[in-house]
């Protein structure tokens, strides 16, 4: 028996489906399309940036270029600024930041949002932690001076747990129905520019190669639109909504 498929069926069906994909006011709409495109880009970037490492090719000899040419014209002040900077991405500064926000939105009874917070975050860091063990990148040769401890170069853990506390910070903020259109761009502009400083910090203090960071950077929007989708698939699903963001988040 030979099942005839009818075109006109298939393609009323396809409209109606890039129809739903681009919708603007349900959670499995725009939104959940633009966390997926993000997610395969971000991974496509991040699998890209392993293999040019782990085959040794043209990226690990520019790593090595800009590492070398950011040694010798290092100055102590510019050295202290970019040591002070990067303290901003350190696991204590990350960690704080995670408890003050966990810590108001239990407060104003956020509690989806408070475990997707805290998920989010924490979640991060056990995906940087398993990178960086299967990885087994060696730091750079002048990172001792800036280390404190043992830990794997790929990717650099300051770029994606910045990445991921700051860039959802953002959106948190300005998700908000009492932030204005201004506010939400000053925010998001304040994130971009403070993850952009904090990577830079790792390579100018020659403790992460330029793919390092570039490698955070992939790991970290990855996991963030994963976590996003999947939490837009959850409000689609369960209708779950925290009082006091009326706009869905």
């Amino acid at each position: 028996m030979r099942i005839k498929l009818d075109p006109h069926v298939f393609v009323s069906w396809a409209r109606r489906f890039l129809a739903a994909r681009f919708d603007r006011k349900s959670q499995v709409g725009i939104g959940l399309t633009i966390s997926a495109v993000v997610f395969a880009l971000a991974v496509w970037a991040l699998s890209g940036l392993l293999d040019a490492i782990l085959d040794n090719e043209w990226l690990v000899r520019v790593d090595r270029l800009v590492e070398s040419a950011f040694h010798q014209r290092a100055s102590a002040p510019a050295l202290a600024f970019f040591d002070g900077v990067t303290q901003l991405g350190s696991s204590v500064a990350i960690a704080l930041v995670v408890l003050g926000v966990a810590l108001y939105l239990w407060r104003v009874n956020a509690h989806f949002l408070l475990w997707g917070w805290i998920g989010t975050n924490a979640g991060g860091a056990i995906v940087e932690y398993v990178i960086k063990s299967t990885v087994h990148r060696s730091r750079p040769q002048y990172a001792a001076v800036y280390l404190h401890g043992h830990s794997y170069s790929f990717p650099s853990g300051h770029t994606m747990g910045s990445t991921i506390c700051y860039f959802l910070l953002a959106y948190l903020i300005s998700a908000h129905p009492h932030v204005t259109q201004r506010a939400r761009r000053l925010v998001w502009t304040a994130a971009v520019i403070l993850v952009g400083l904090i990577g830079f910090s790792r390579v100018f203090l020659g403790v992460h190669y330029p793919s390092d960071v570039l490698g955070g950077l992939a790991a970290g929007l990855a996991w963030l639109a994963a976590c996003g989708g999947i939490r837009r698939i959850l409000i689609a699903r369960e209708g779950l909504l925290d009082a006091g963001w009326s706009r869905p988040v």
